[in-house]
């Protein structure tokens, strides 16, 4: 009778061990159970948005707002903006105008710098940002114009440019120098600078038509069988100059 009591006093020893841990546990500090909730760290990719960059070093509750989990916001403009509950950056008042899929230009690892600029992003015009302080704009050396960027550049590069003559308020030679854009070659025929009376905007060749009060020299100076043409082997003999006979509205007049 003895011996049946002493080894139920033993198993409640044993079973009371056993408990020990889970009733110490009830007791604990709630700064140590919060410690221990963290010995598997929670895979956020499982709720499908992927915390990364920035993001993996916020605080929870920046984004979970009063703890609340389901609907969180997963687009950037509806956590950075001032009207979001979320406590995000926001988007400064100096930010060009743009839409507000921020991801289009901005990465998560920081706001700058800037991973690329998405064009079709952008409102308003070139200028409203290319002016040399948000972005770089005309160079000093630009030839004048009061054209639109676009109608020149494209938003993949400055060059090469597909320029539109269109809006250009001074004369061909302005430009066409040699430095700002290509000028006359070496091999040109000698001409004054009014390049817009023989040359058309679409190419400088073929020549739209020779404006000979434009031409400089002598007849026999480009109509020489190589430039232009020239006598042809029936003209009778002469050692006079083209225009004694002919005139520059035709030959035969």
């Amino acid at each position: 009778m003895n011996r049946n009591r002493g080894g139920q006093f033993a198993n409640g020893i044993r079973a009371a061990v056993r408990l020990l841990p889970l009733i110490m546990l009830g007791f604990a500090p709630a700064s140590l159970l919060a410690q221990s909730s963290f010995t598997s760290p929670f895979d956020h990719y499982t709720t499908g948005y992927r915390l990364d960059g920035a993001h993996e070093f916020v605080d929870c509750e920046s984004c979970h707002v009063y703890g609340t989990f389901a609907g969180t916001p997963t687009q950037c403009w509806d956590c950075h903006r001032s009207a979001s509950l979320v406590r995000a950056t926001i988007q400064p008042a100096t930010h060009i105008t743009t839409s507000e899929r921020c991801d289009s230009c901005h990465r998560t690892a920081a706001w700058v710098p800037i991973a690329r600029i998405d064009h079709l992003e952008t409102y308003g015009t070139c200028q409203s940002c290319h002016d040399n302080r948000r972005a770089t704009g005309k160079p000093p050396n630009h030839l004048p114009t009061d054209n639109q960027c676009d109608n020149c550049h494209r938003t993949t590069a400055w060059r090469p440019a597909f320029f539109d003559h269109a809006g250009i308020d001074r004369n061909c030679a302005s430009c066409h120098n040699g430095t700002t854009a290509q000028g006359k070659p070496a091999d040109h025929i000698p001409a004054t600078n009014v390049c817009e009376d023989c040359h058309s905007t679409m190419s400088f060749s073929p020549v739209a038509r020779v404006d000979h009060l434009q031409v400089m020299g002598t007849c026999s100076g480009c109509h020489n069988g190589t430039i232009a043409r020239g006598q042809h082997p029936q003209h009778i003999p002469t050692m006079d100059e083209c225009d004694t006979c002919h005139s520059p509205a035709g030959w035969r007049q």
